[in-house]
């Protein structure tokens, strides 16, 4: 029994860190839009009841593997690289177990961003509980950018022993304005690897529209802005102290064209008679001086 309680985590650490990334890799080369600098990270926590599938679920999440045995006492963080519509993400998933004491979820919301609360259709009492942890996470103040909380009811293949009806959980989803989903972990692949790429999108649409991301982009406007206008006041700078033979020519640069010197012009015949009668006179005059 103690192999089989171990198998679970060492199947669940290699190949979450070890096949899980080659196909990442290989999704990466072929997009060819996907860089290392865009790498987002993410932290999750798996919240509930013990035996409502928490372990399970995180398998499913990370390998197409199920298996229905686990210890109730393990719990542990594992780390999944996947690609969401572009954005490489670096998953940390907390698989935890035992009792959600005060402390405990202190600690789950200090670590995660995004929270999977878990209730099993086949006990009501782990649904009261999913609601208590639900409005626990989201009435904390820490959370400064605001919770990602996903309501999951599994166990929906056994309609033969449901304690709690789908509609219960999707007006607890409606009353605390997060998302409901309804999966089997057991027979499900699909369904649970919806839930997780869906909720991961949420987290990034959430993170890019938070008051901090919008202050840092603002801040990032304010920078290229201030660095356009410094390149401006350079440019205007150098072509004032460039050489005027140098400068862009403009209308305002262009040399005036000098006028052509006037050619004087020649004077008519009355006024060379008016000089002719005036010298006479004066020769007249002299004349008469002389007697």
């Amino acid at each position: 029994m103690a192999l089989l309680l171990n198998e679970p985590a060492r199947t669940l650490e290699s190949f979450s860190l070890e096949s899980e990334s080659a196909p990442c890799v290989m999704k990466k080369r072929r997009s060819g839009h996907v860089h290392h600098h865009t790498l987002k990270a993410i932290r999750a926590v798996v919240l509930g009841k013990d035996g409502v599938g928490k372990s399970a679920l995180t398998v499913r999440f990370l390998t197409r593997r199920y298996i229905g045995e686990y210890d109730s006492t393990l719990e542990a963080t594992y780390r999944h690289h996947l690609i969401i519509d572009g954005q490489f993400v670096s998953l940390d998933i907390m698989d935890t177990a035992g009792k959600n004491s005060t402390e405990k979820m202190q600690n789950c919301i200090s670590f995660a961003e995004l929270f999977f609360v878990l209730y099993s259709t086949t006990d009501r009492t782990s649904f009261e509980e999913a609601s208590l942890v639900a409005r626990y996470i989201l009435q904390d103040k820490s959370l400064t950018s605001g919770a990602t909380v996903i309501i999951v009811a599994t166990k929906c293949d056994l309609e033969h022993l449901r304690e709690v009806e789908e509609k219960e959980g999707r007006l607890l989803a409606k009353d605390l304005n997060c998302e409901f989903y309804q999966v089997s972990n057991s027979e499900g692949y699909l369904e649970t690897q919806e839930l997780l790429y869906e909720s991961l999108q949420r987290c990034l649409n959430k993170n890019k529209s938070s008051p901090l991301t919008r202050v840092k982009e603002g801040l990032v406007e304010t920078a290229k802005s201030f660095r356009k206008r410094s390149f401006n006041h350079e440019v205007t700078t150098a072509d004032r102290e460039r050489p005027r033979s140098m400068r862009s020519s403009s209308f305002s640069d262009v040399d005036s064209i000098p006028e052509s010197p006037r050619q004087p012009r020649g004077k008519s015949s009355s006024q060379e008679d008016l000089a002719q009668e005036e010298k006479n006179h004066r020769n007249s005059v002299t004349s008469t001086g002389s007697f």
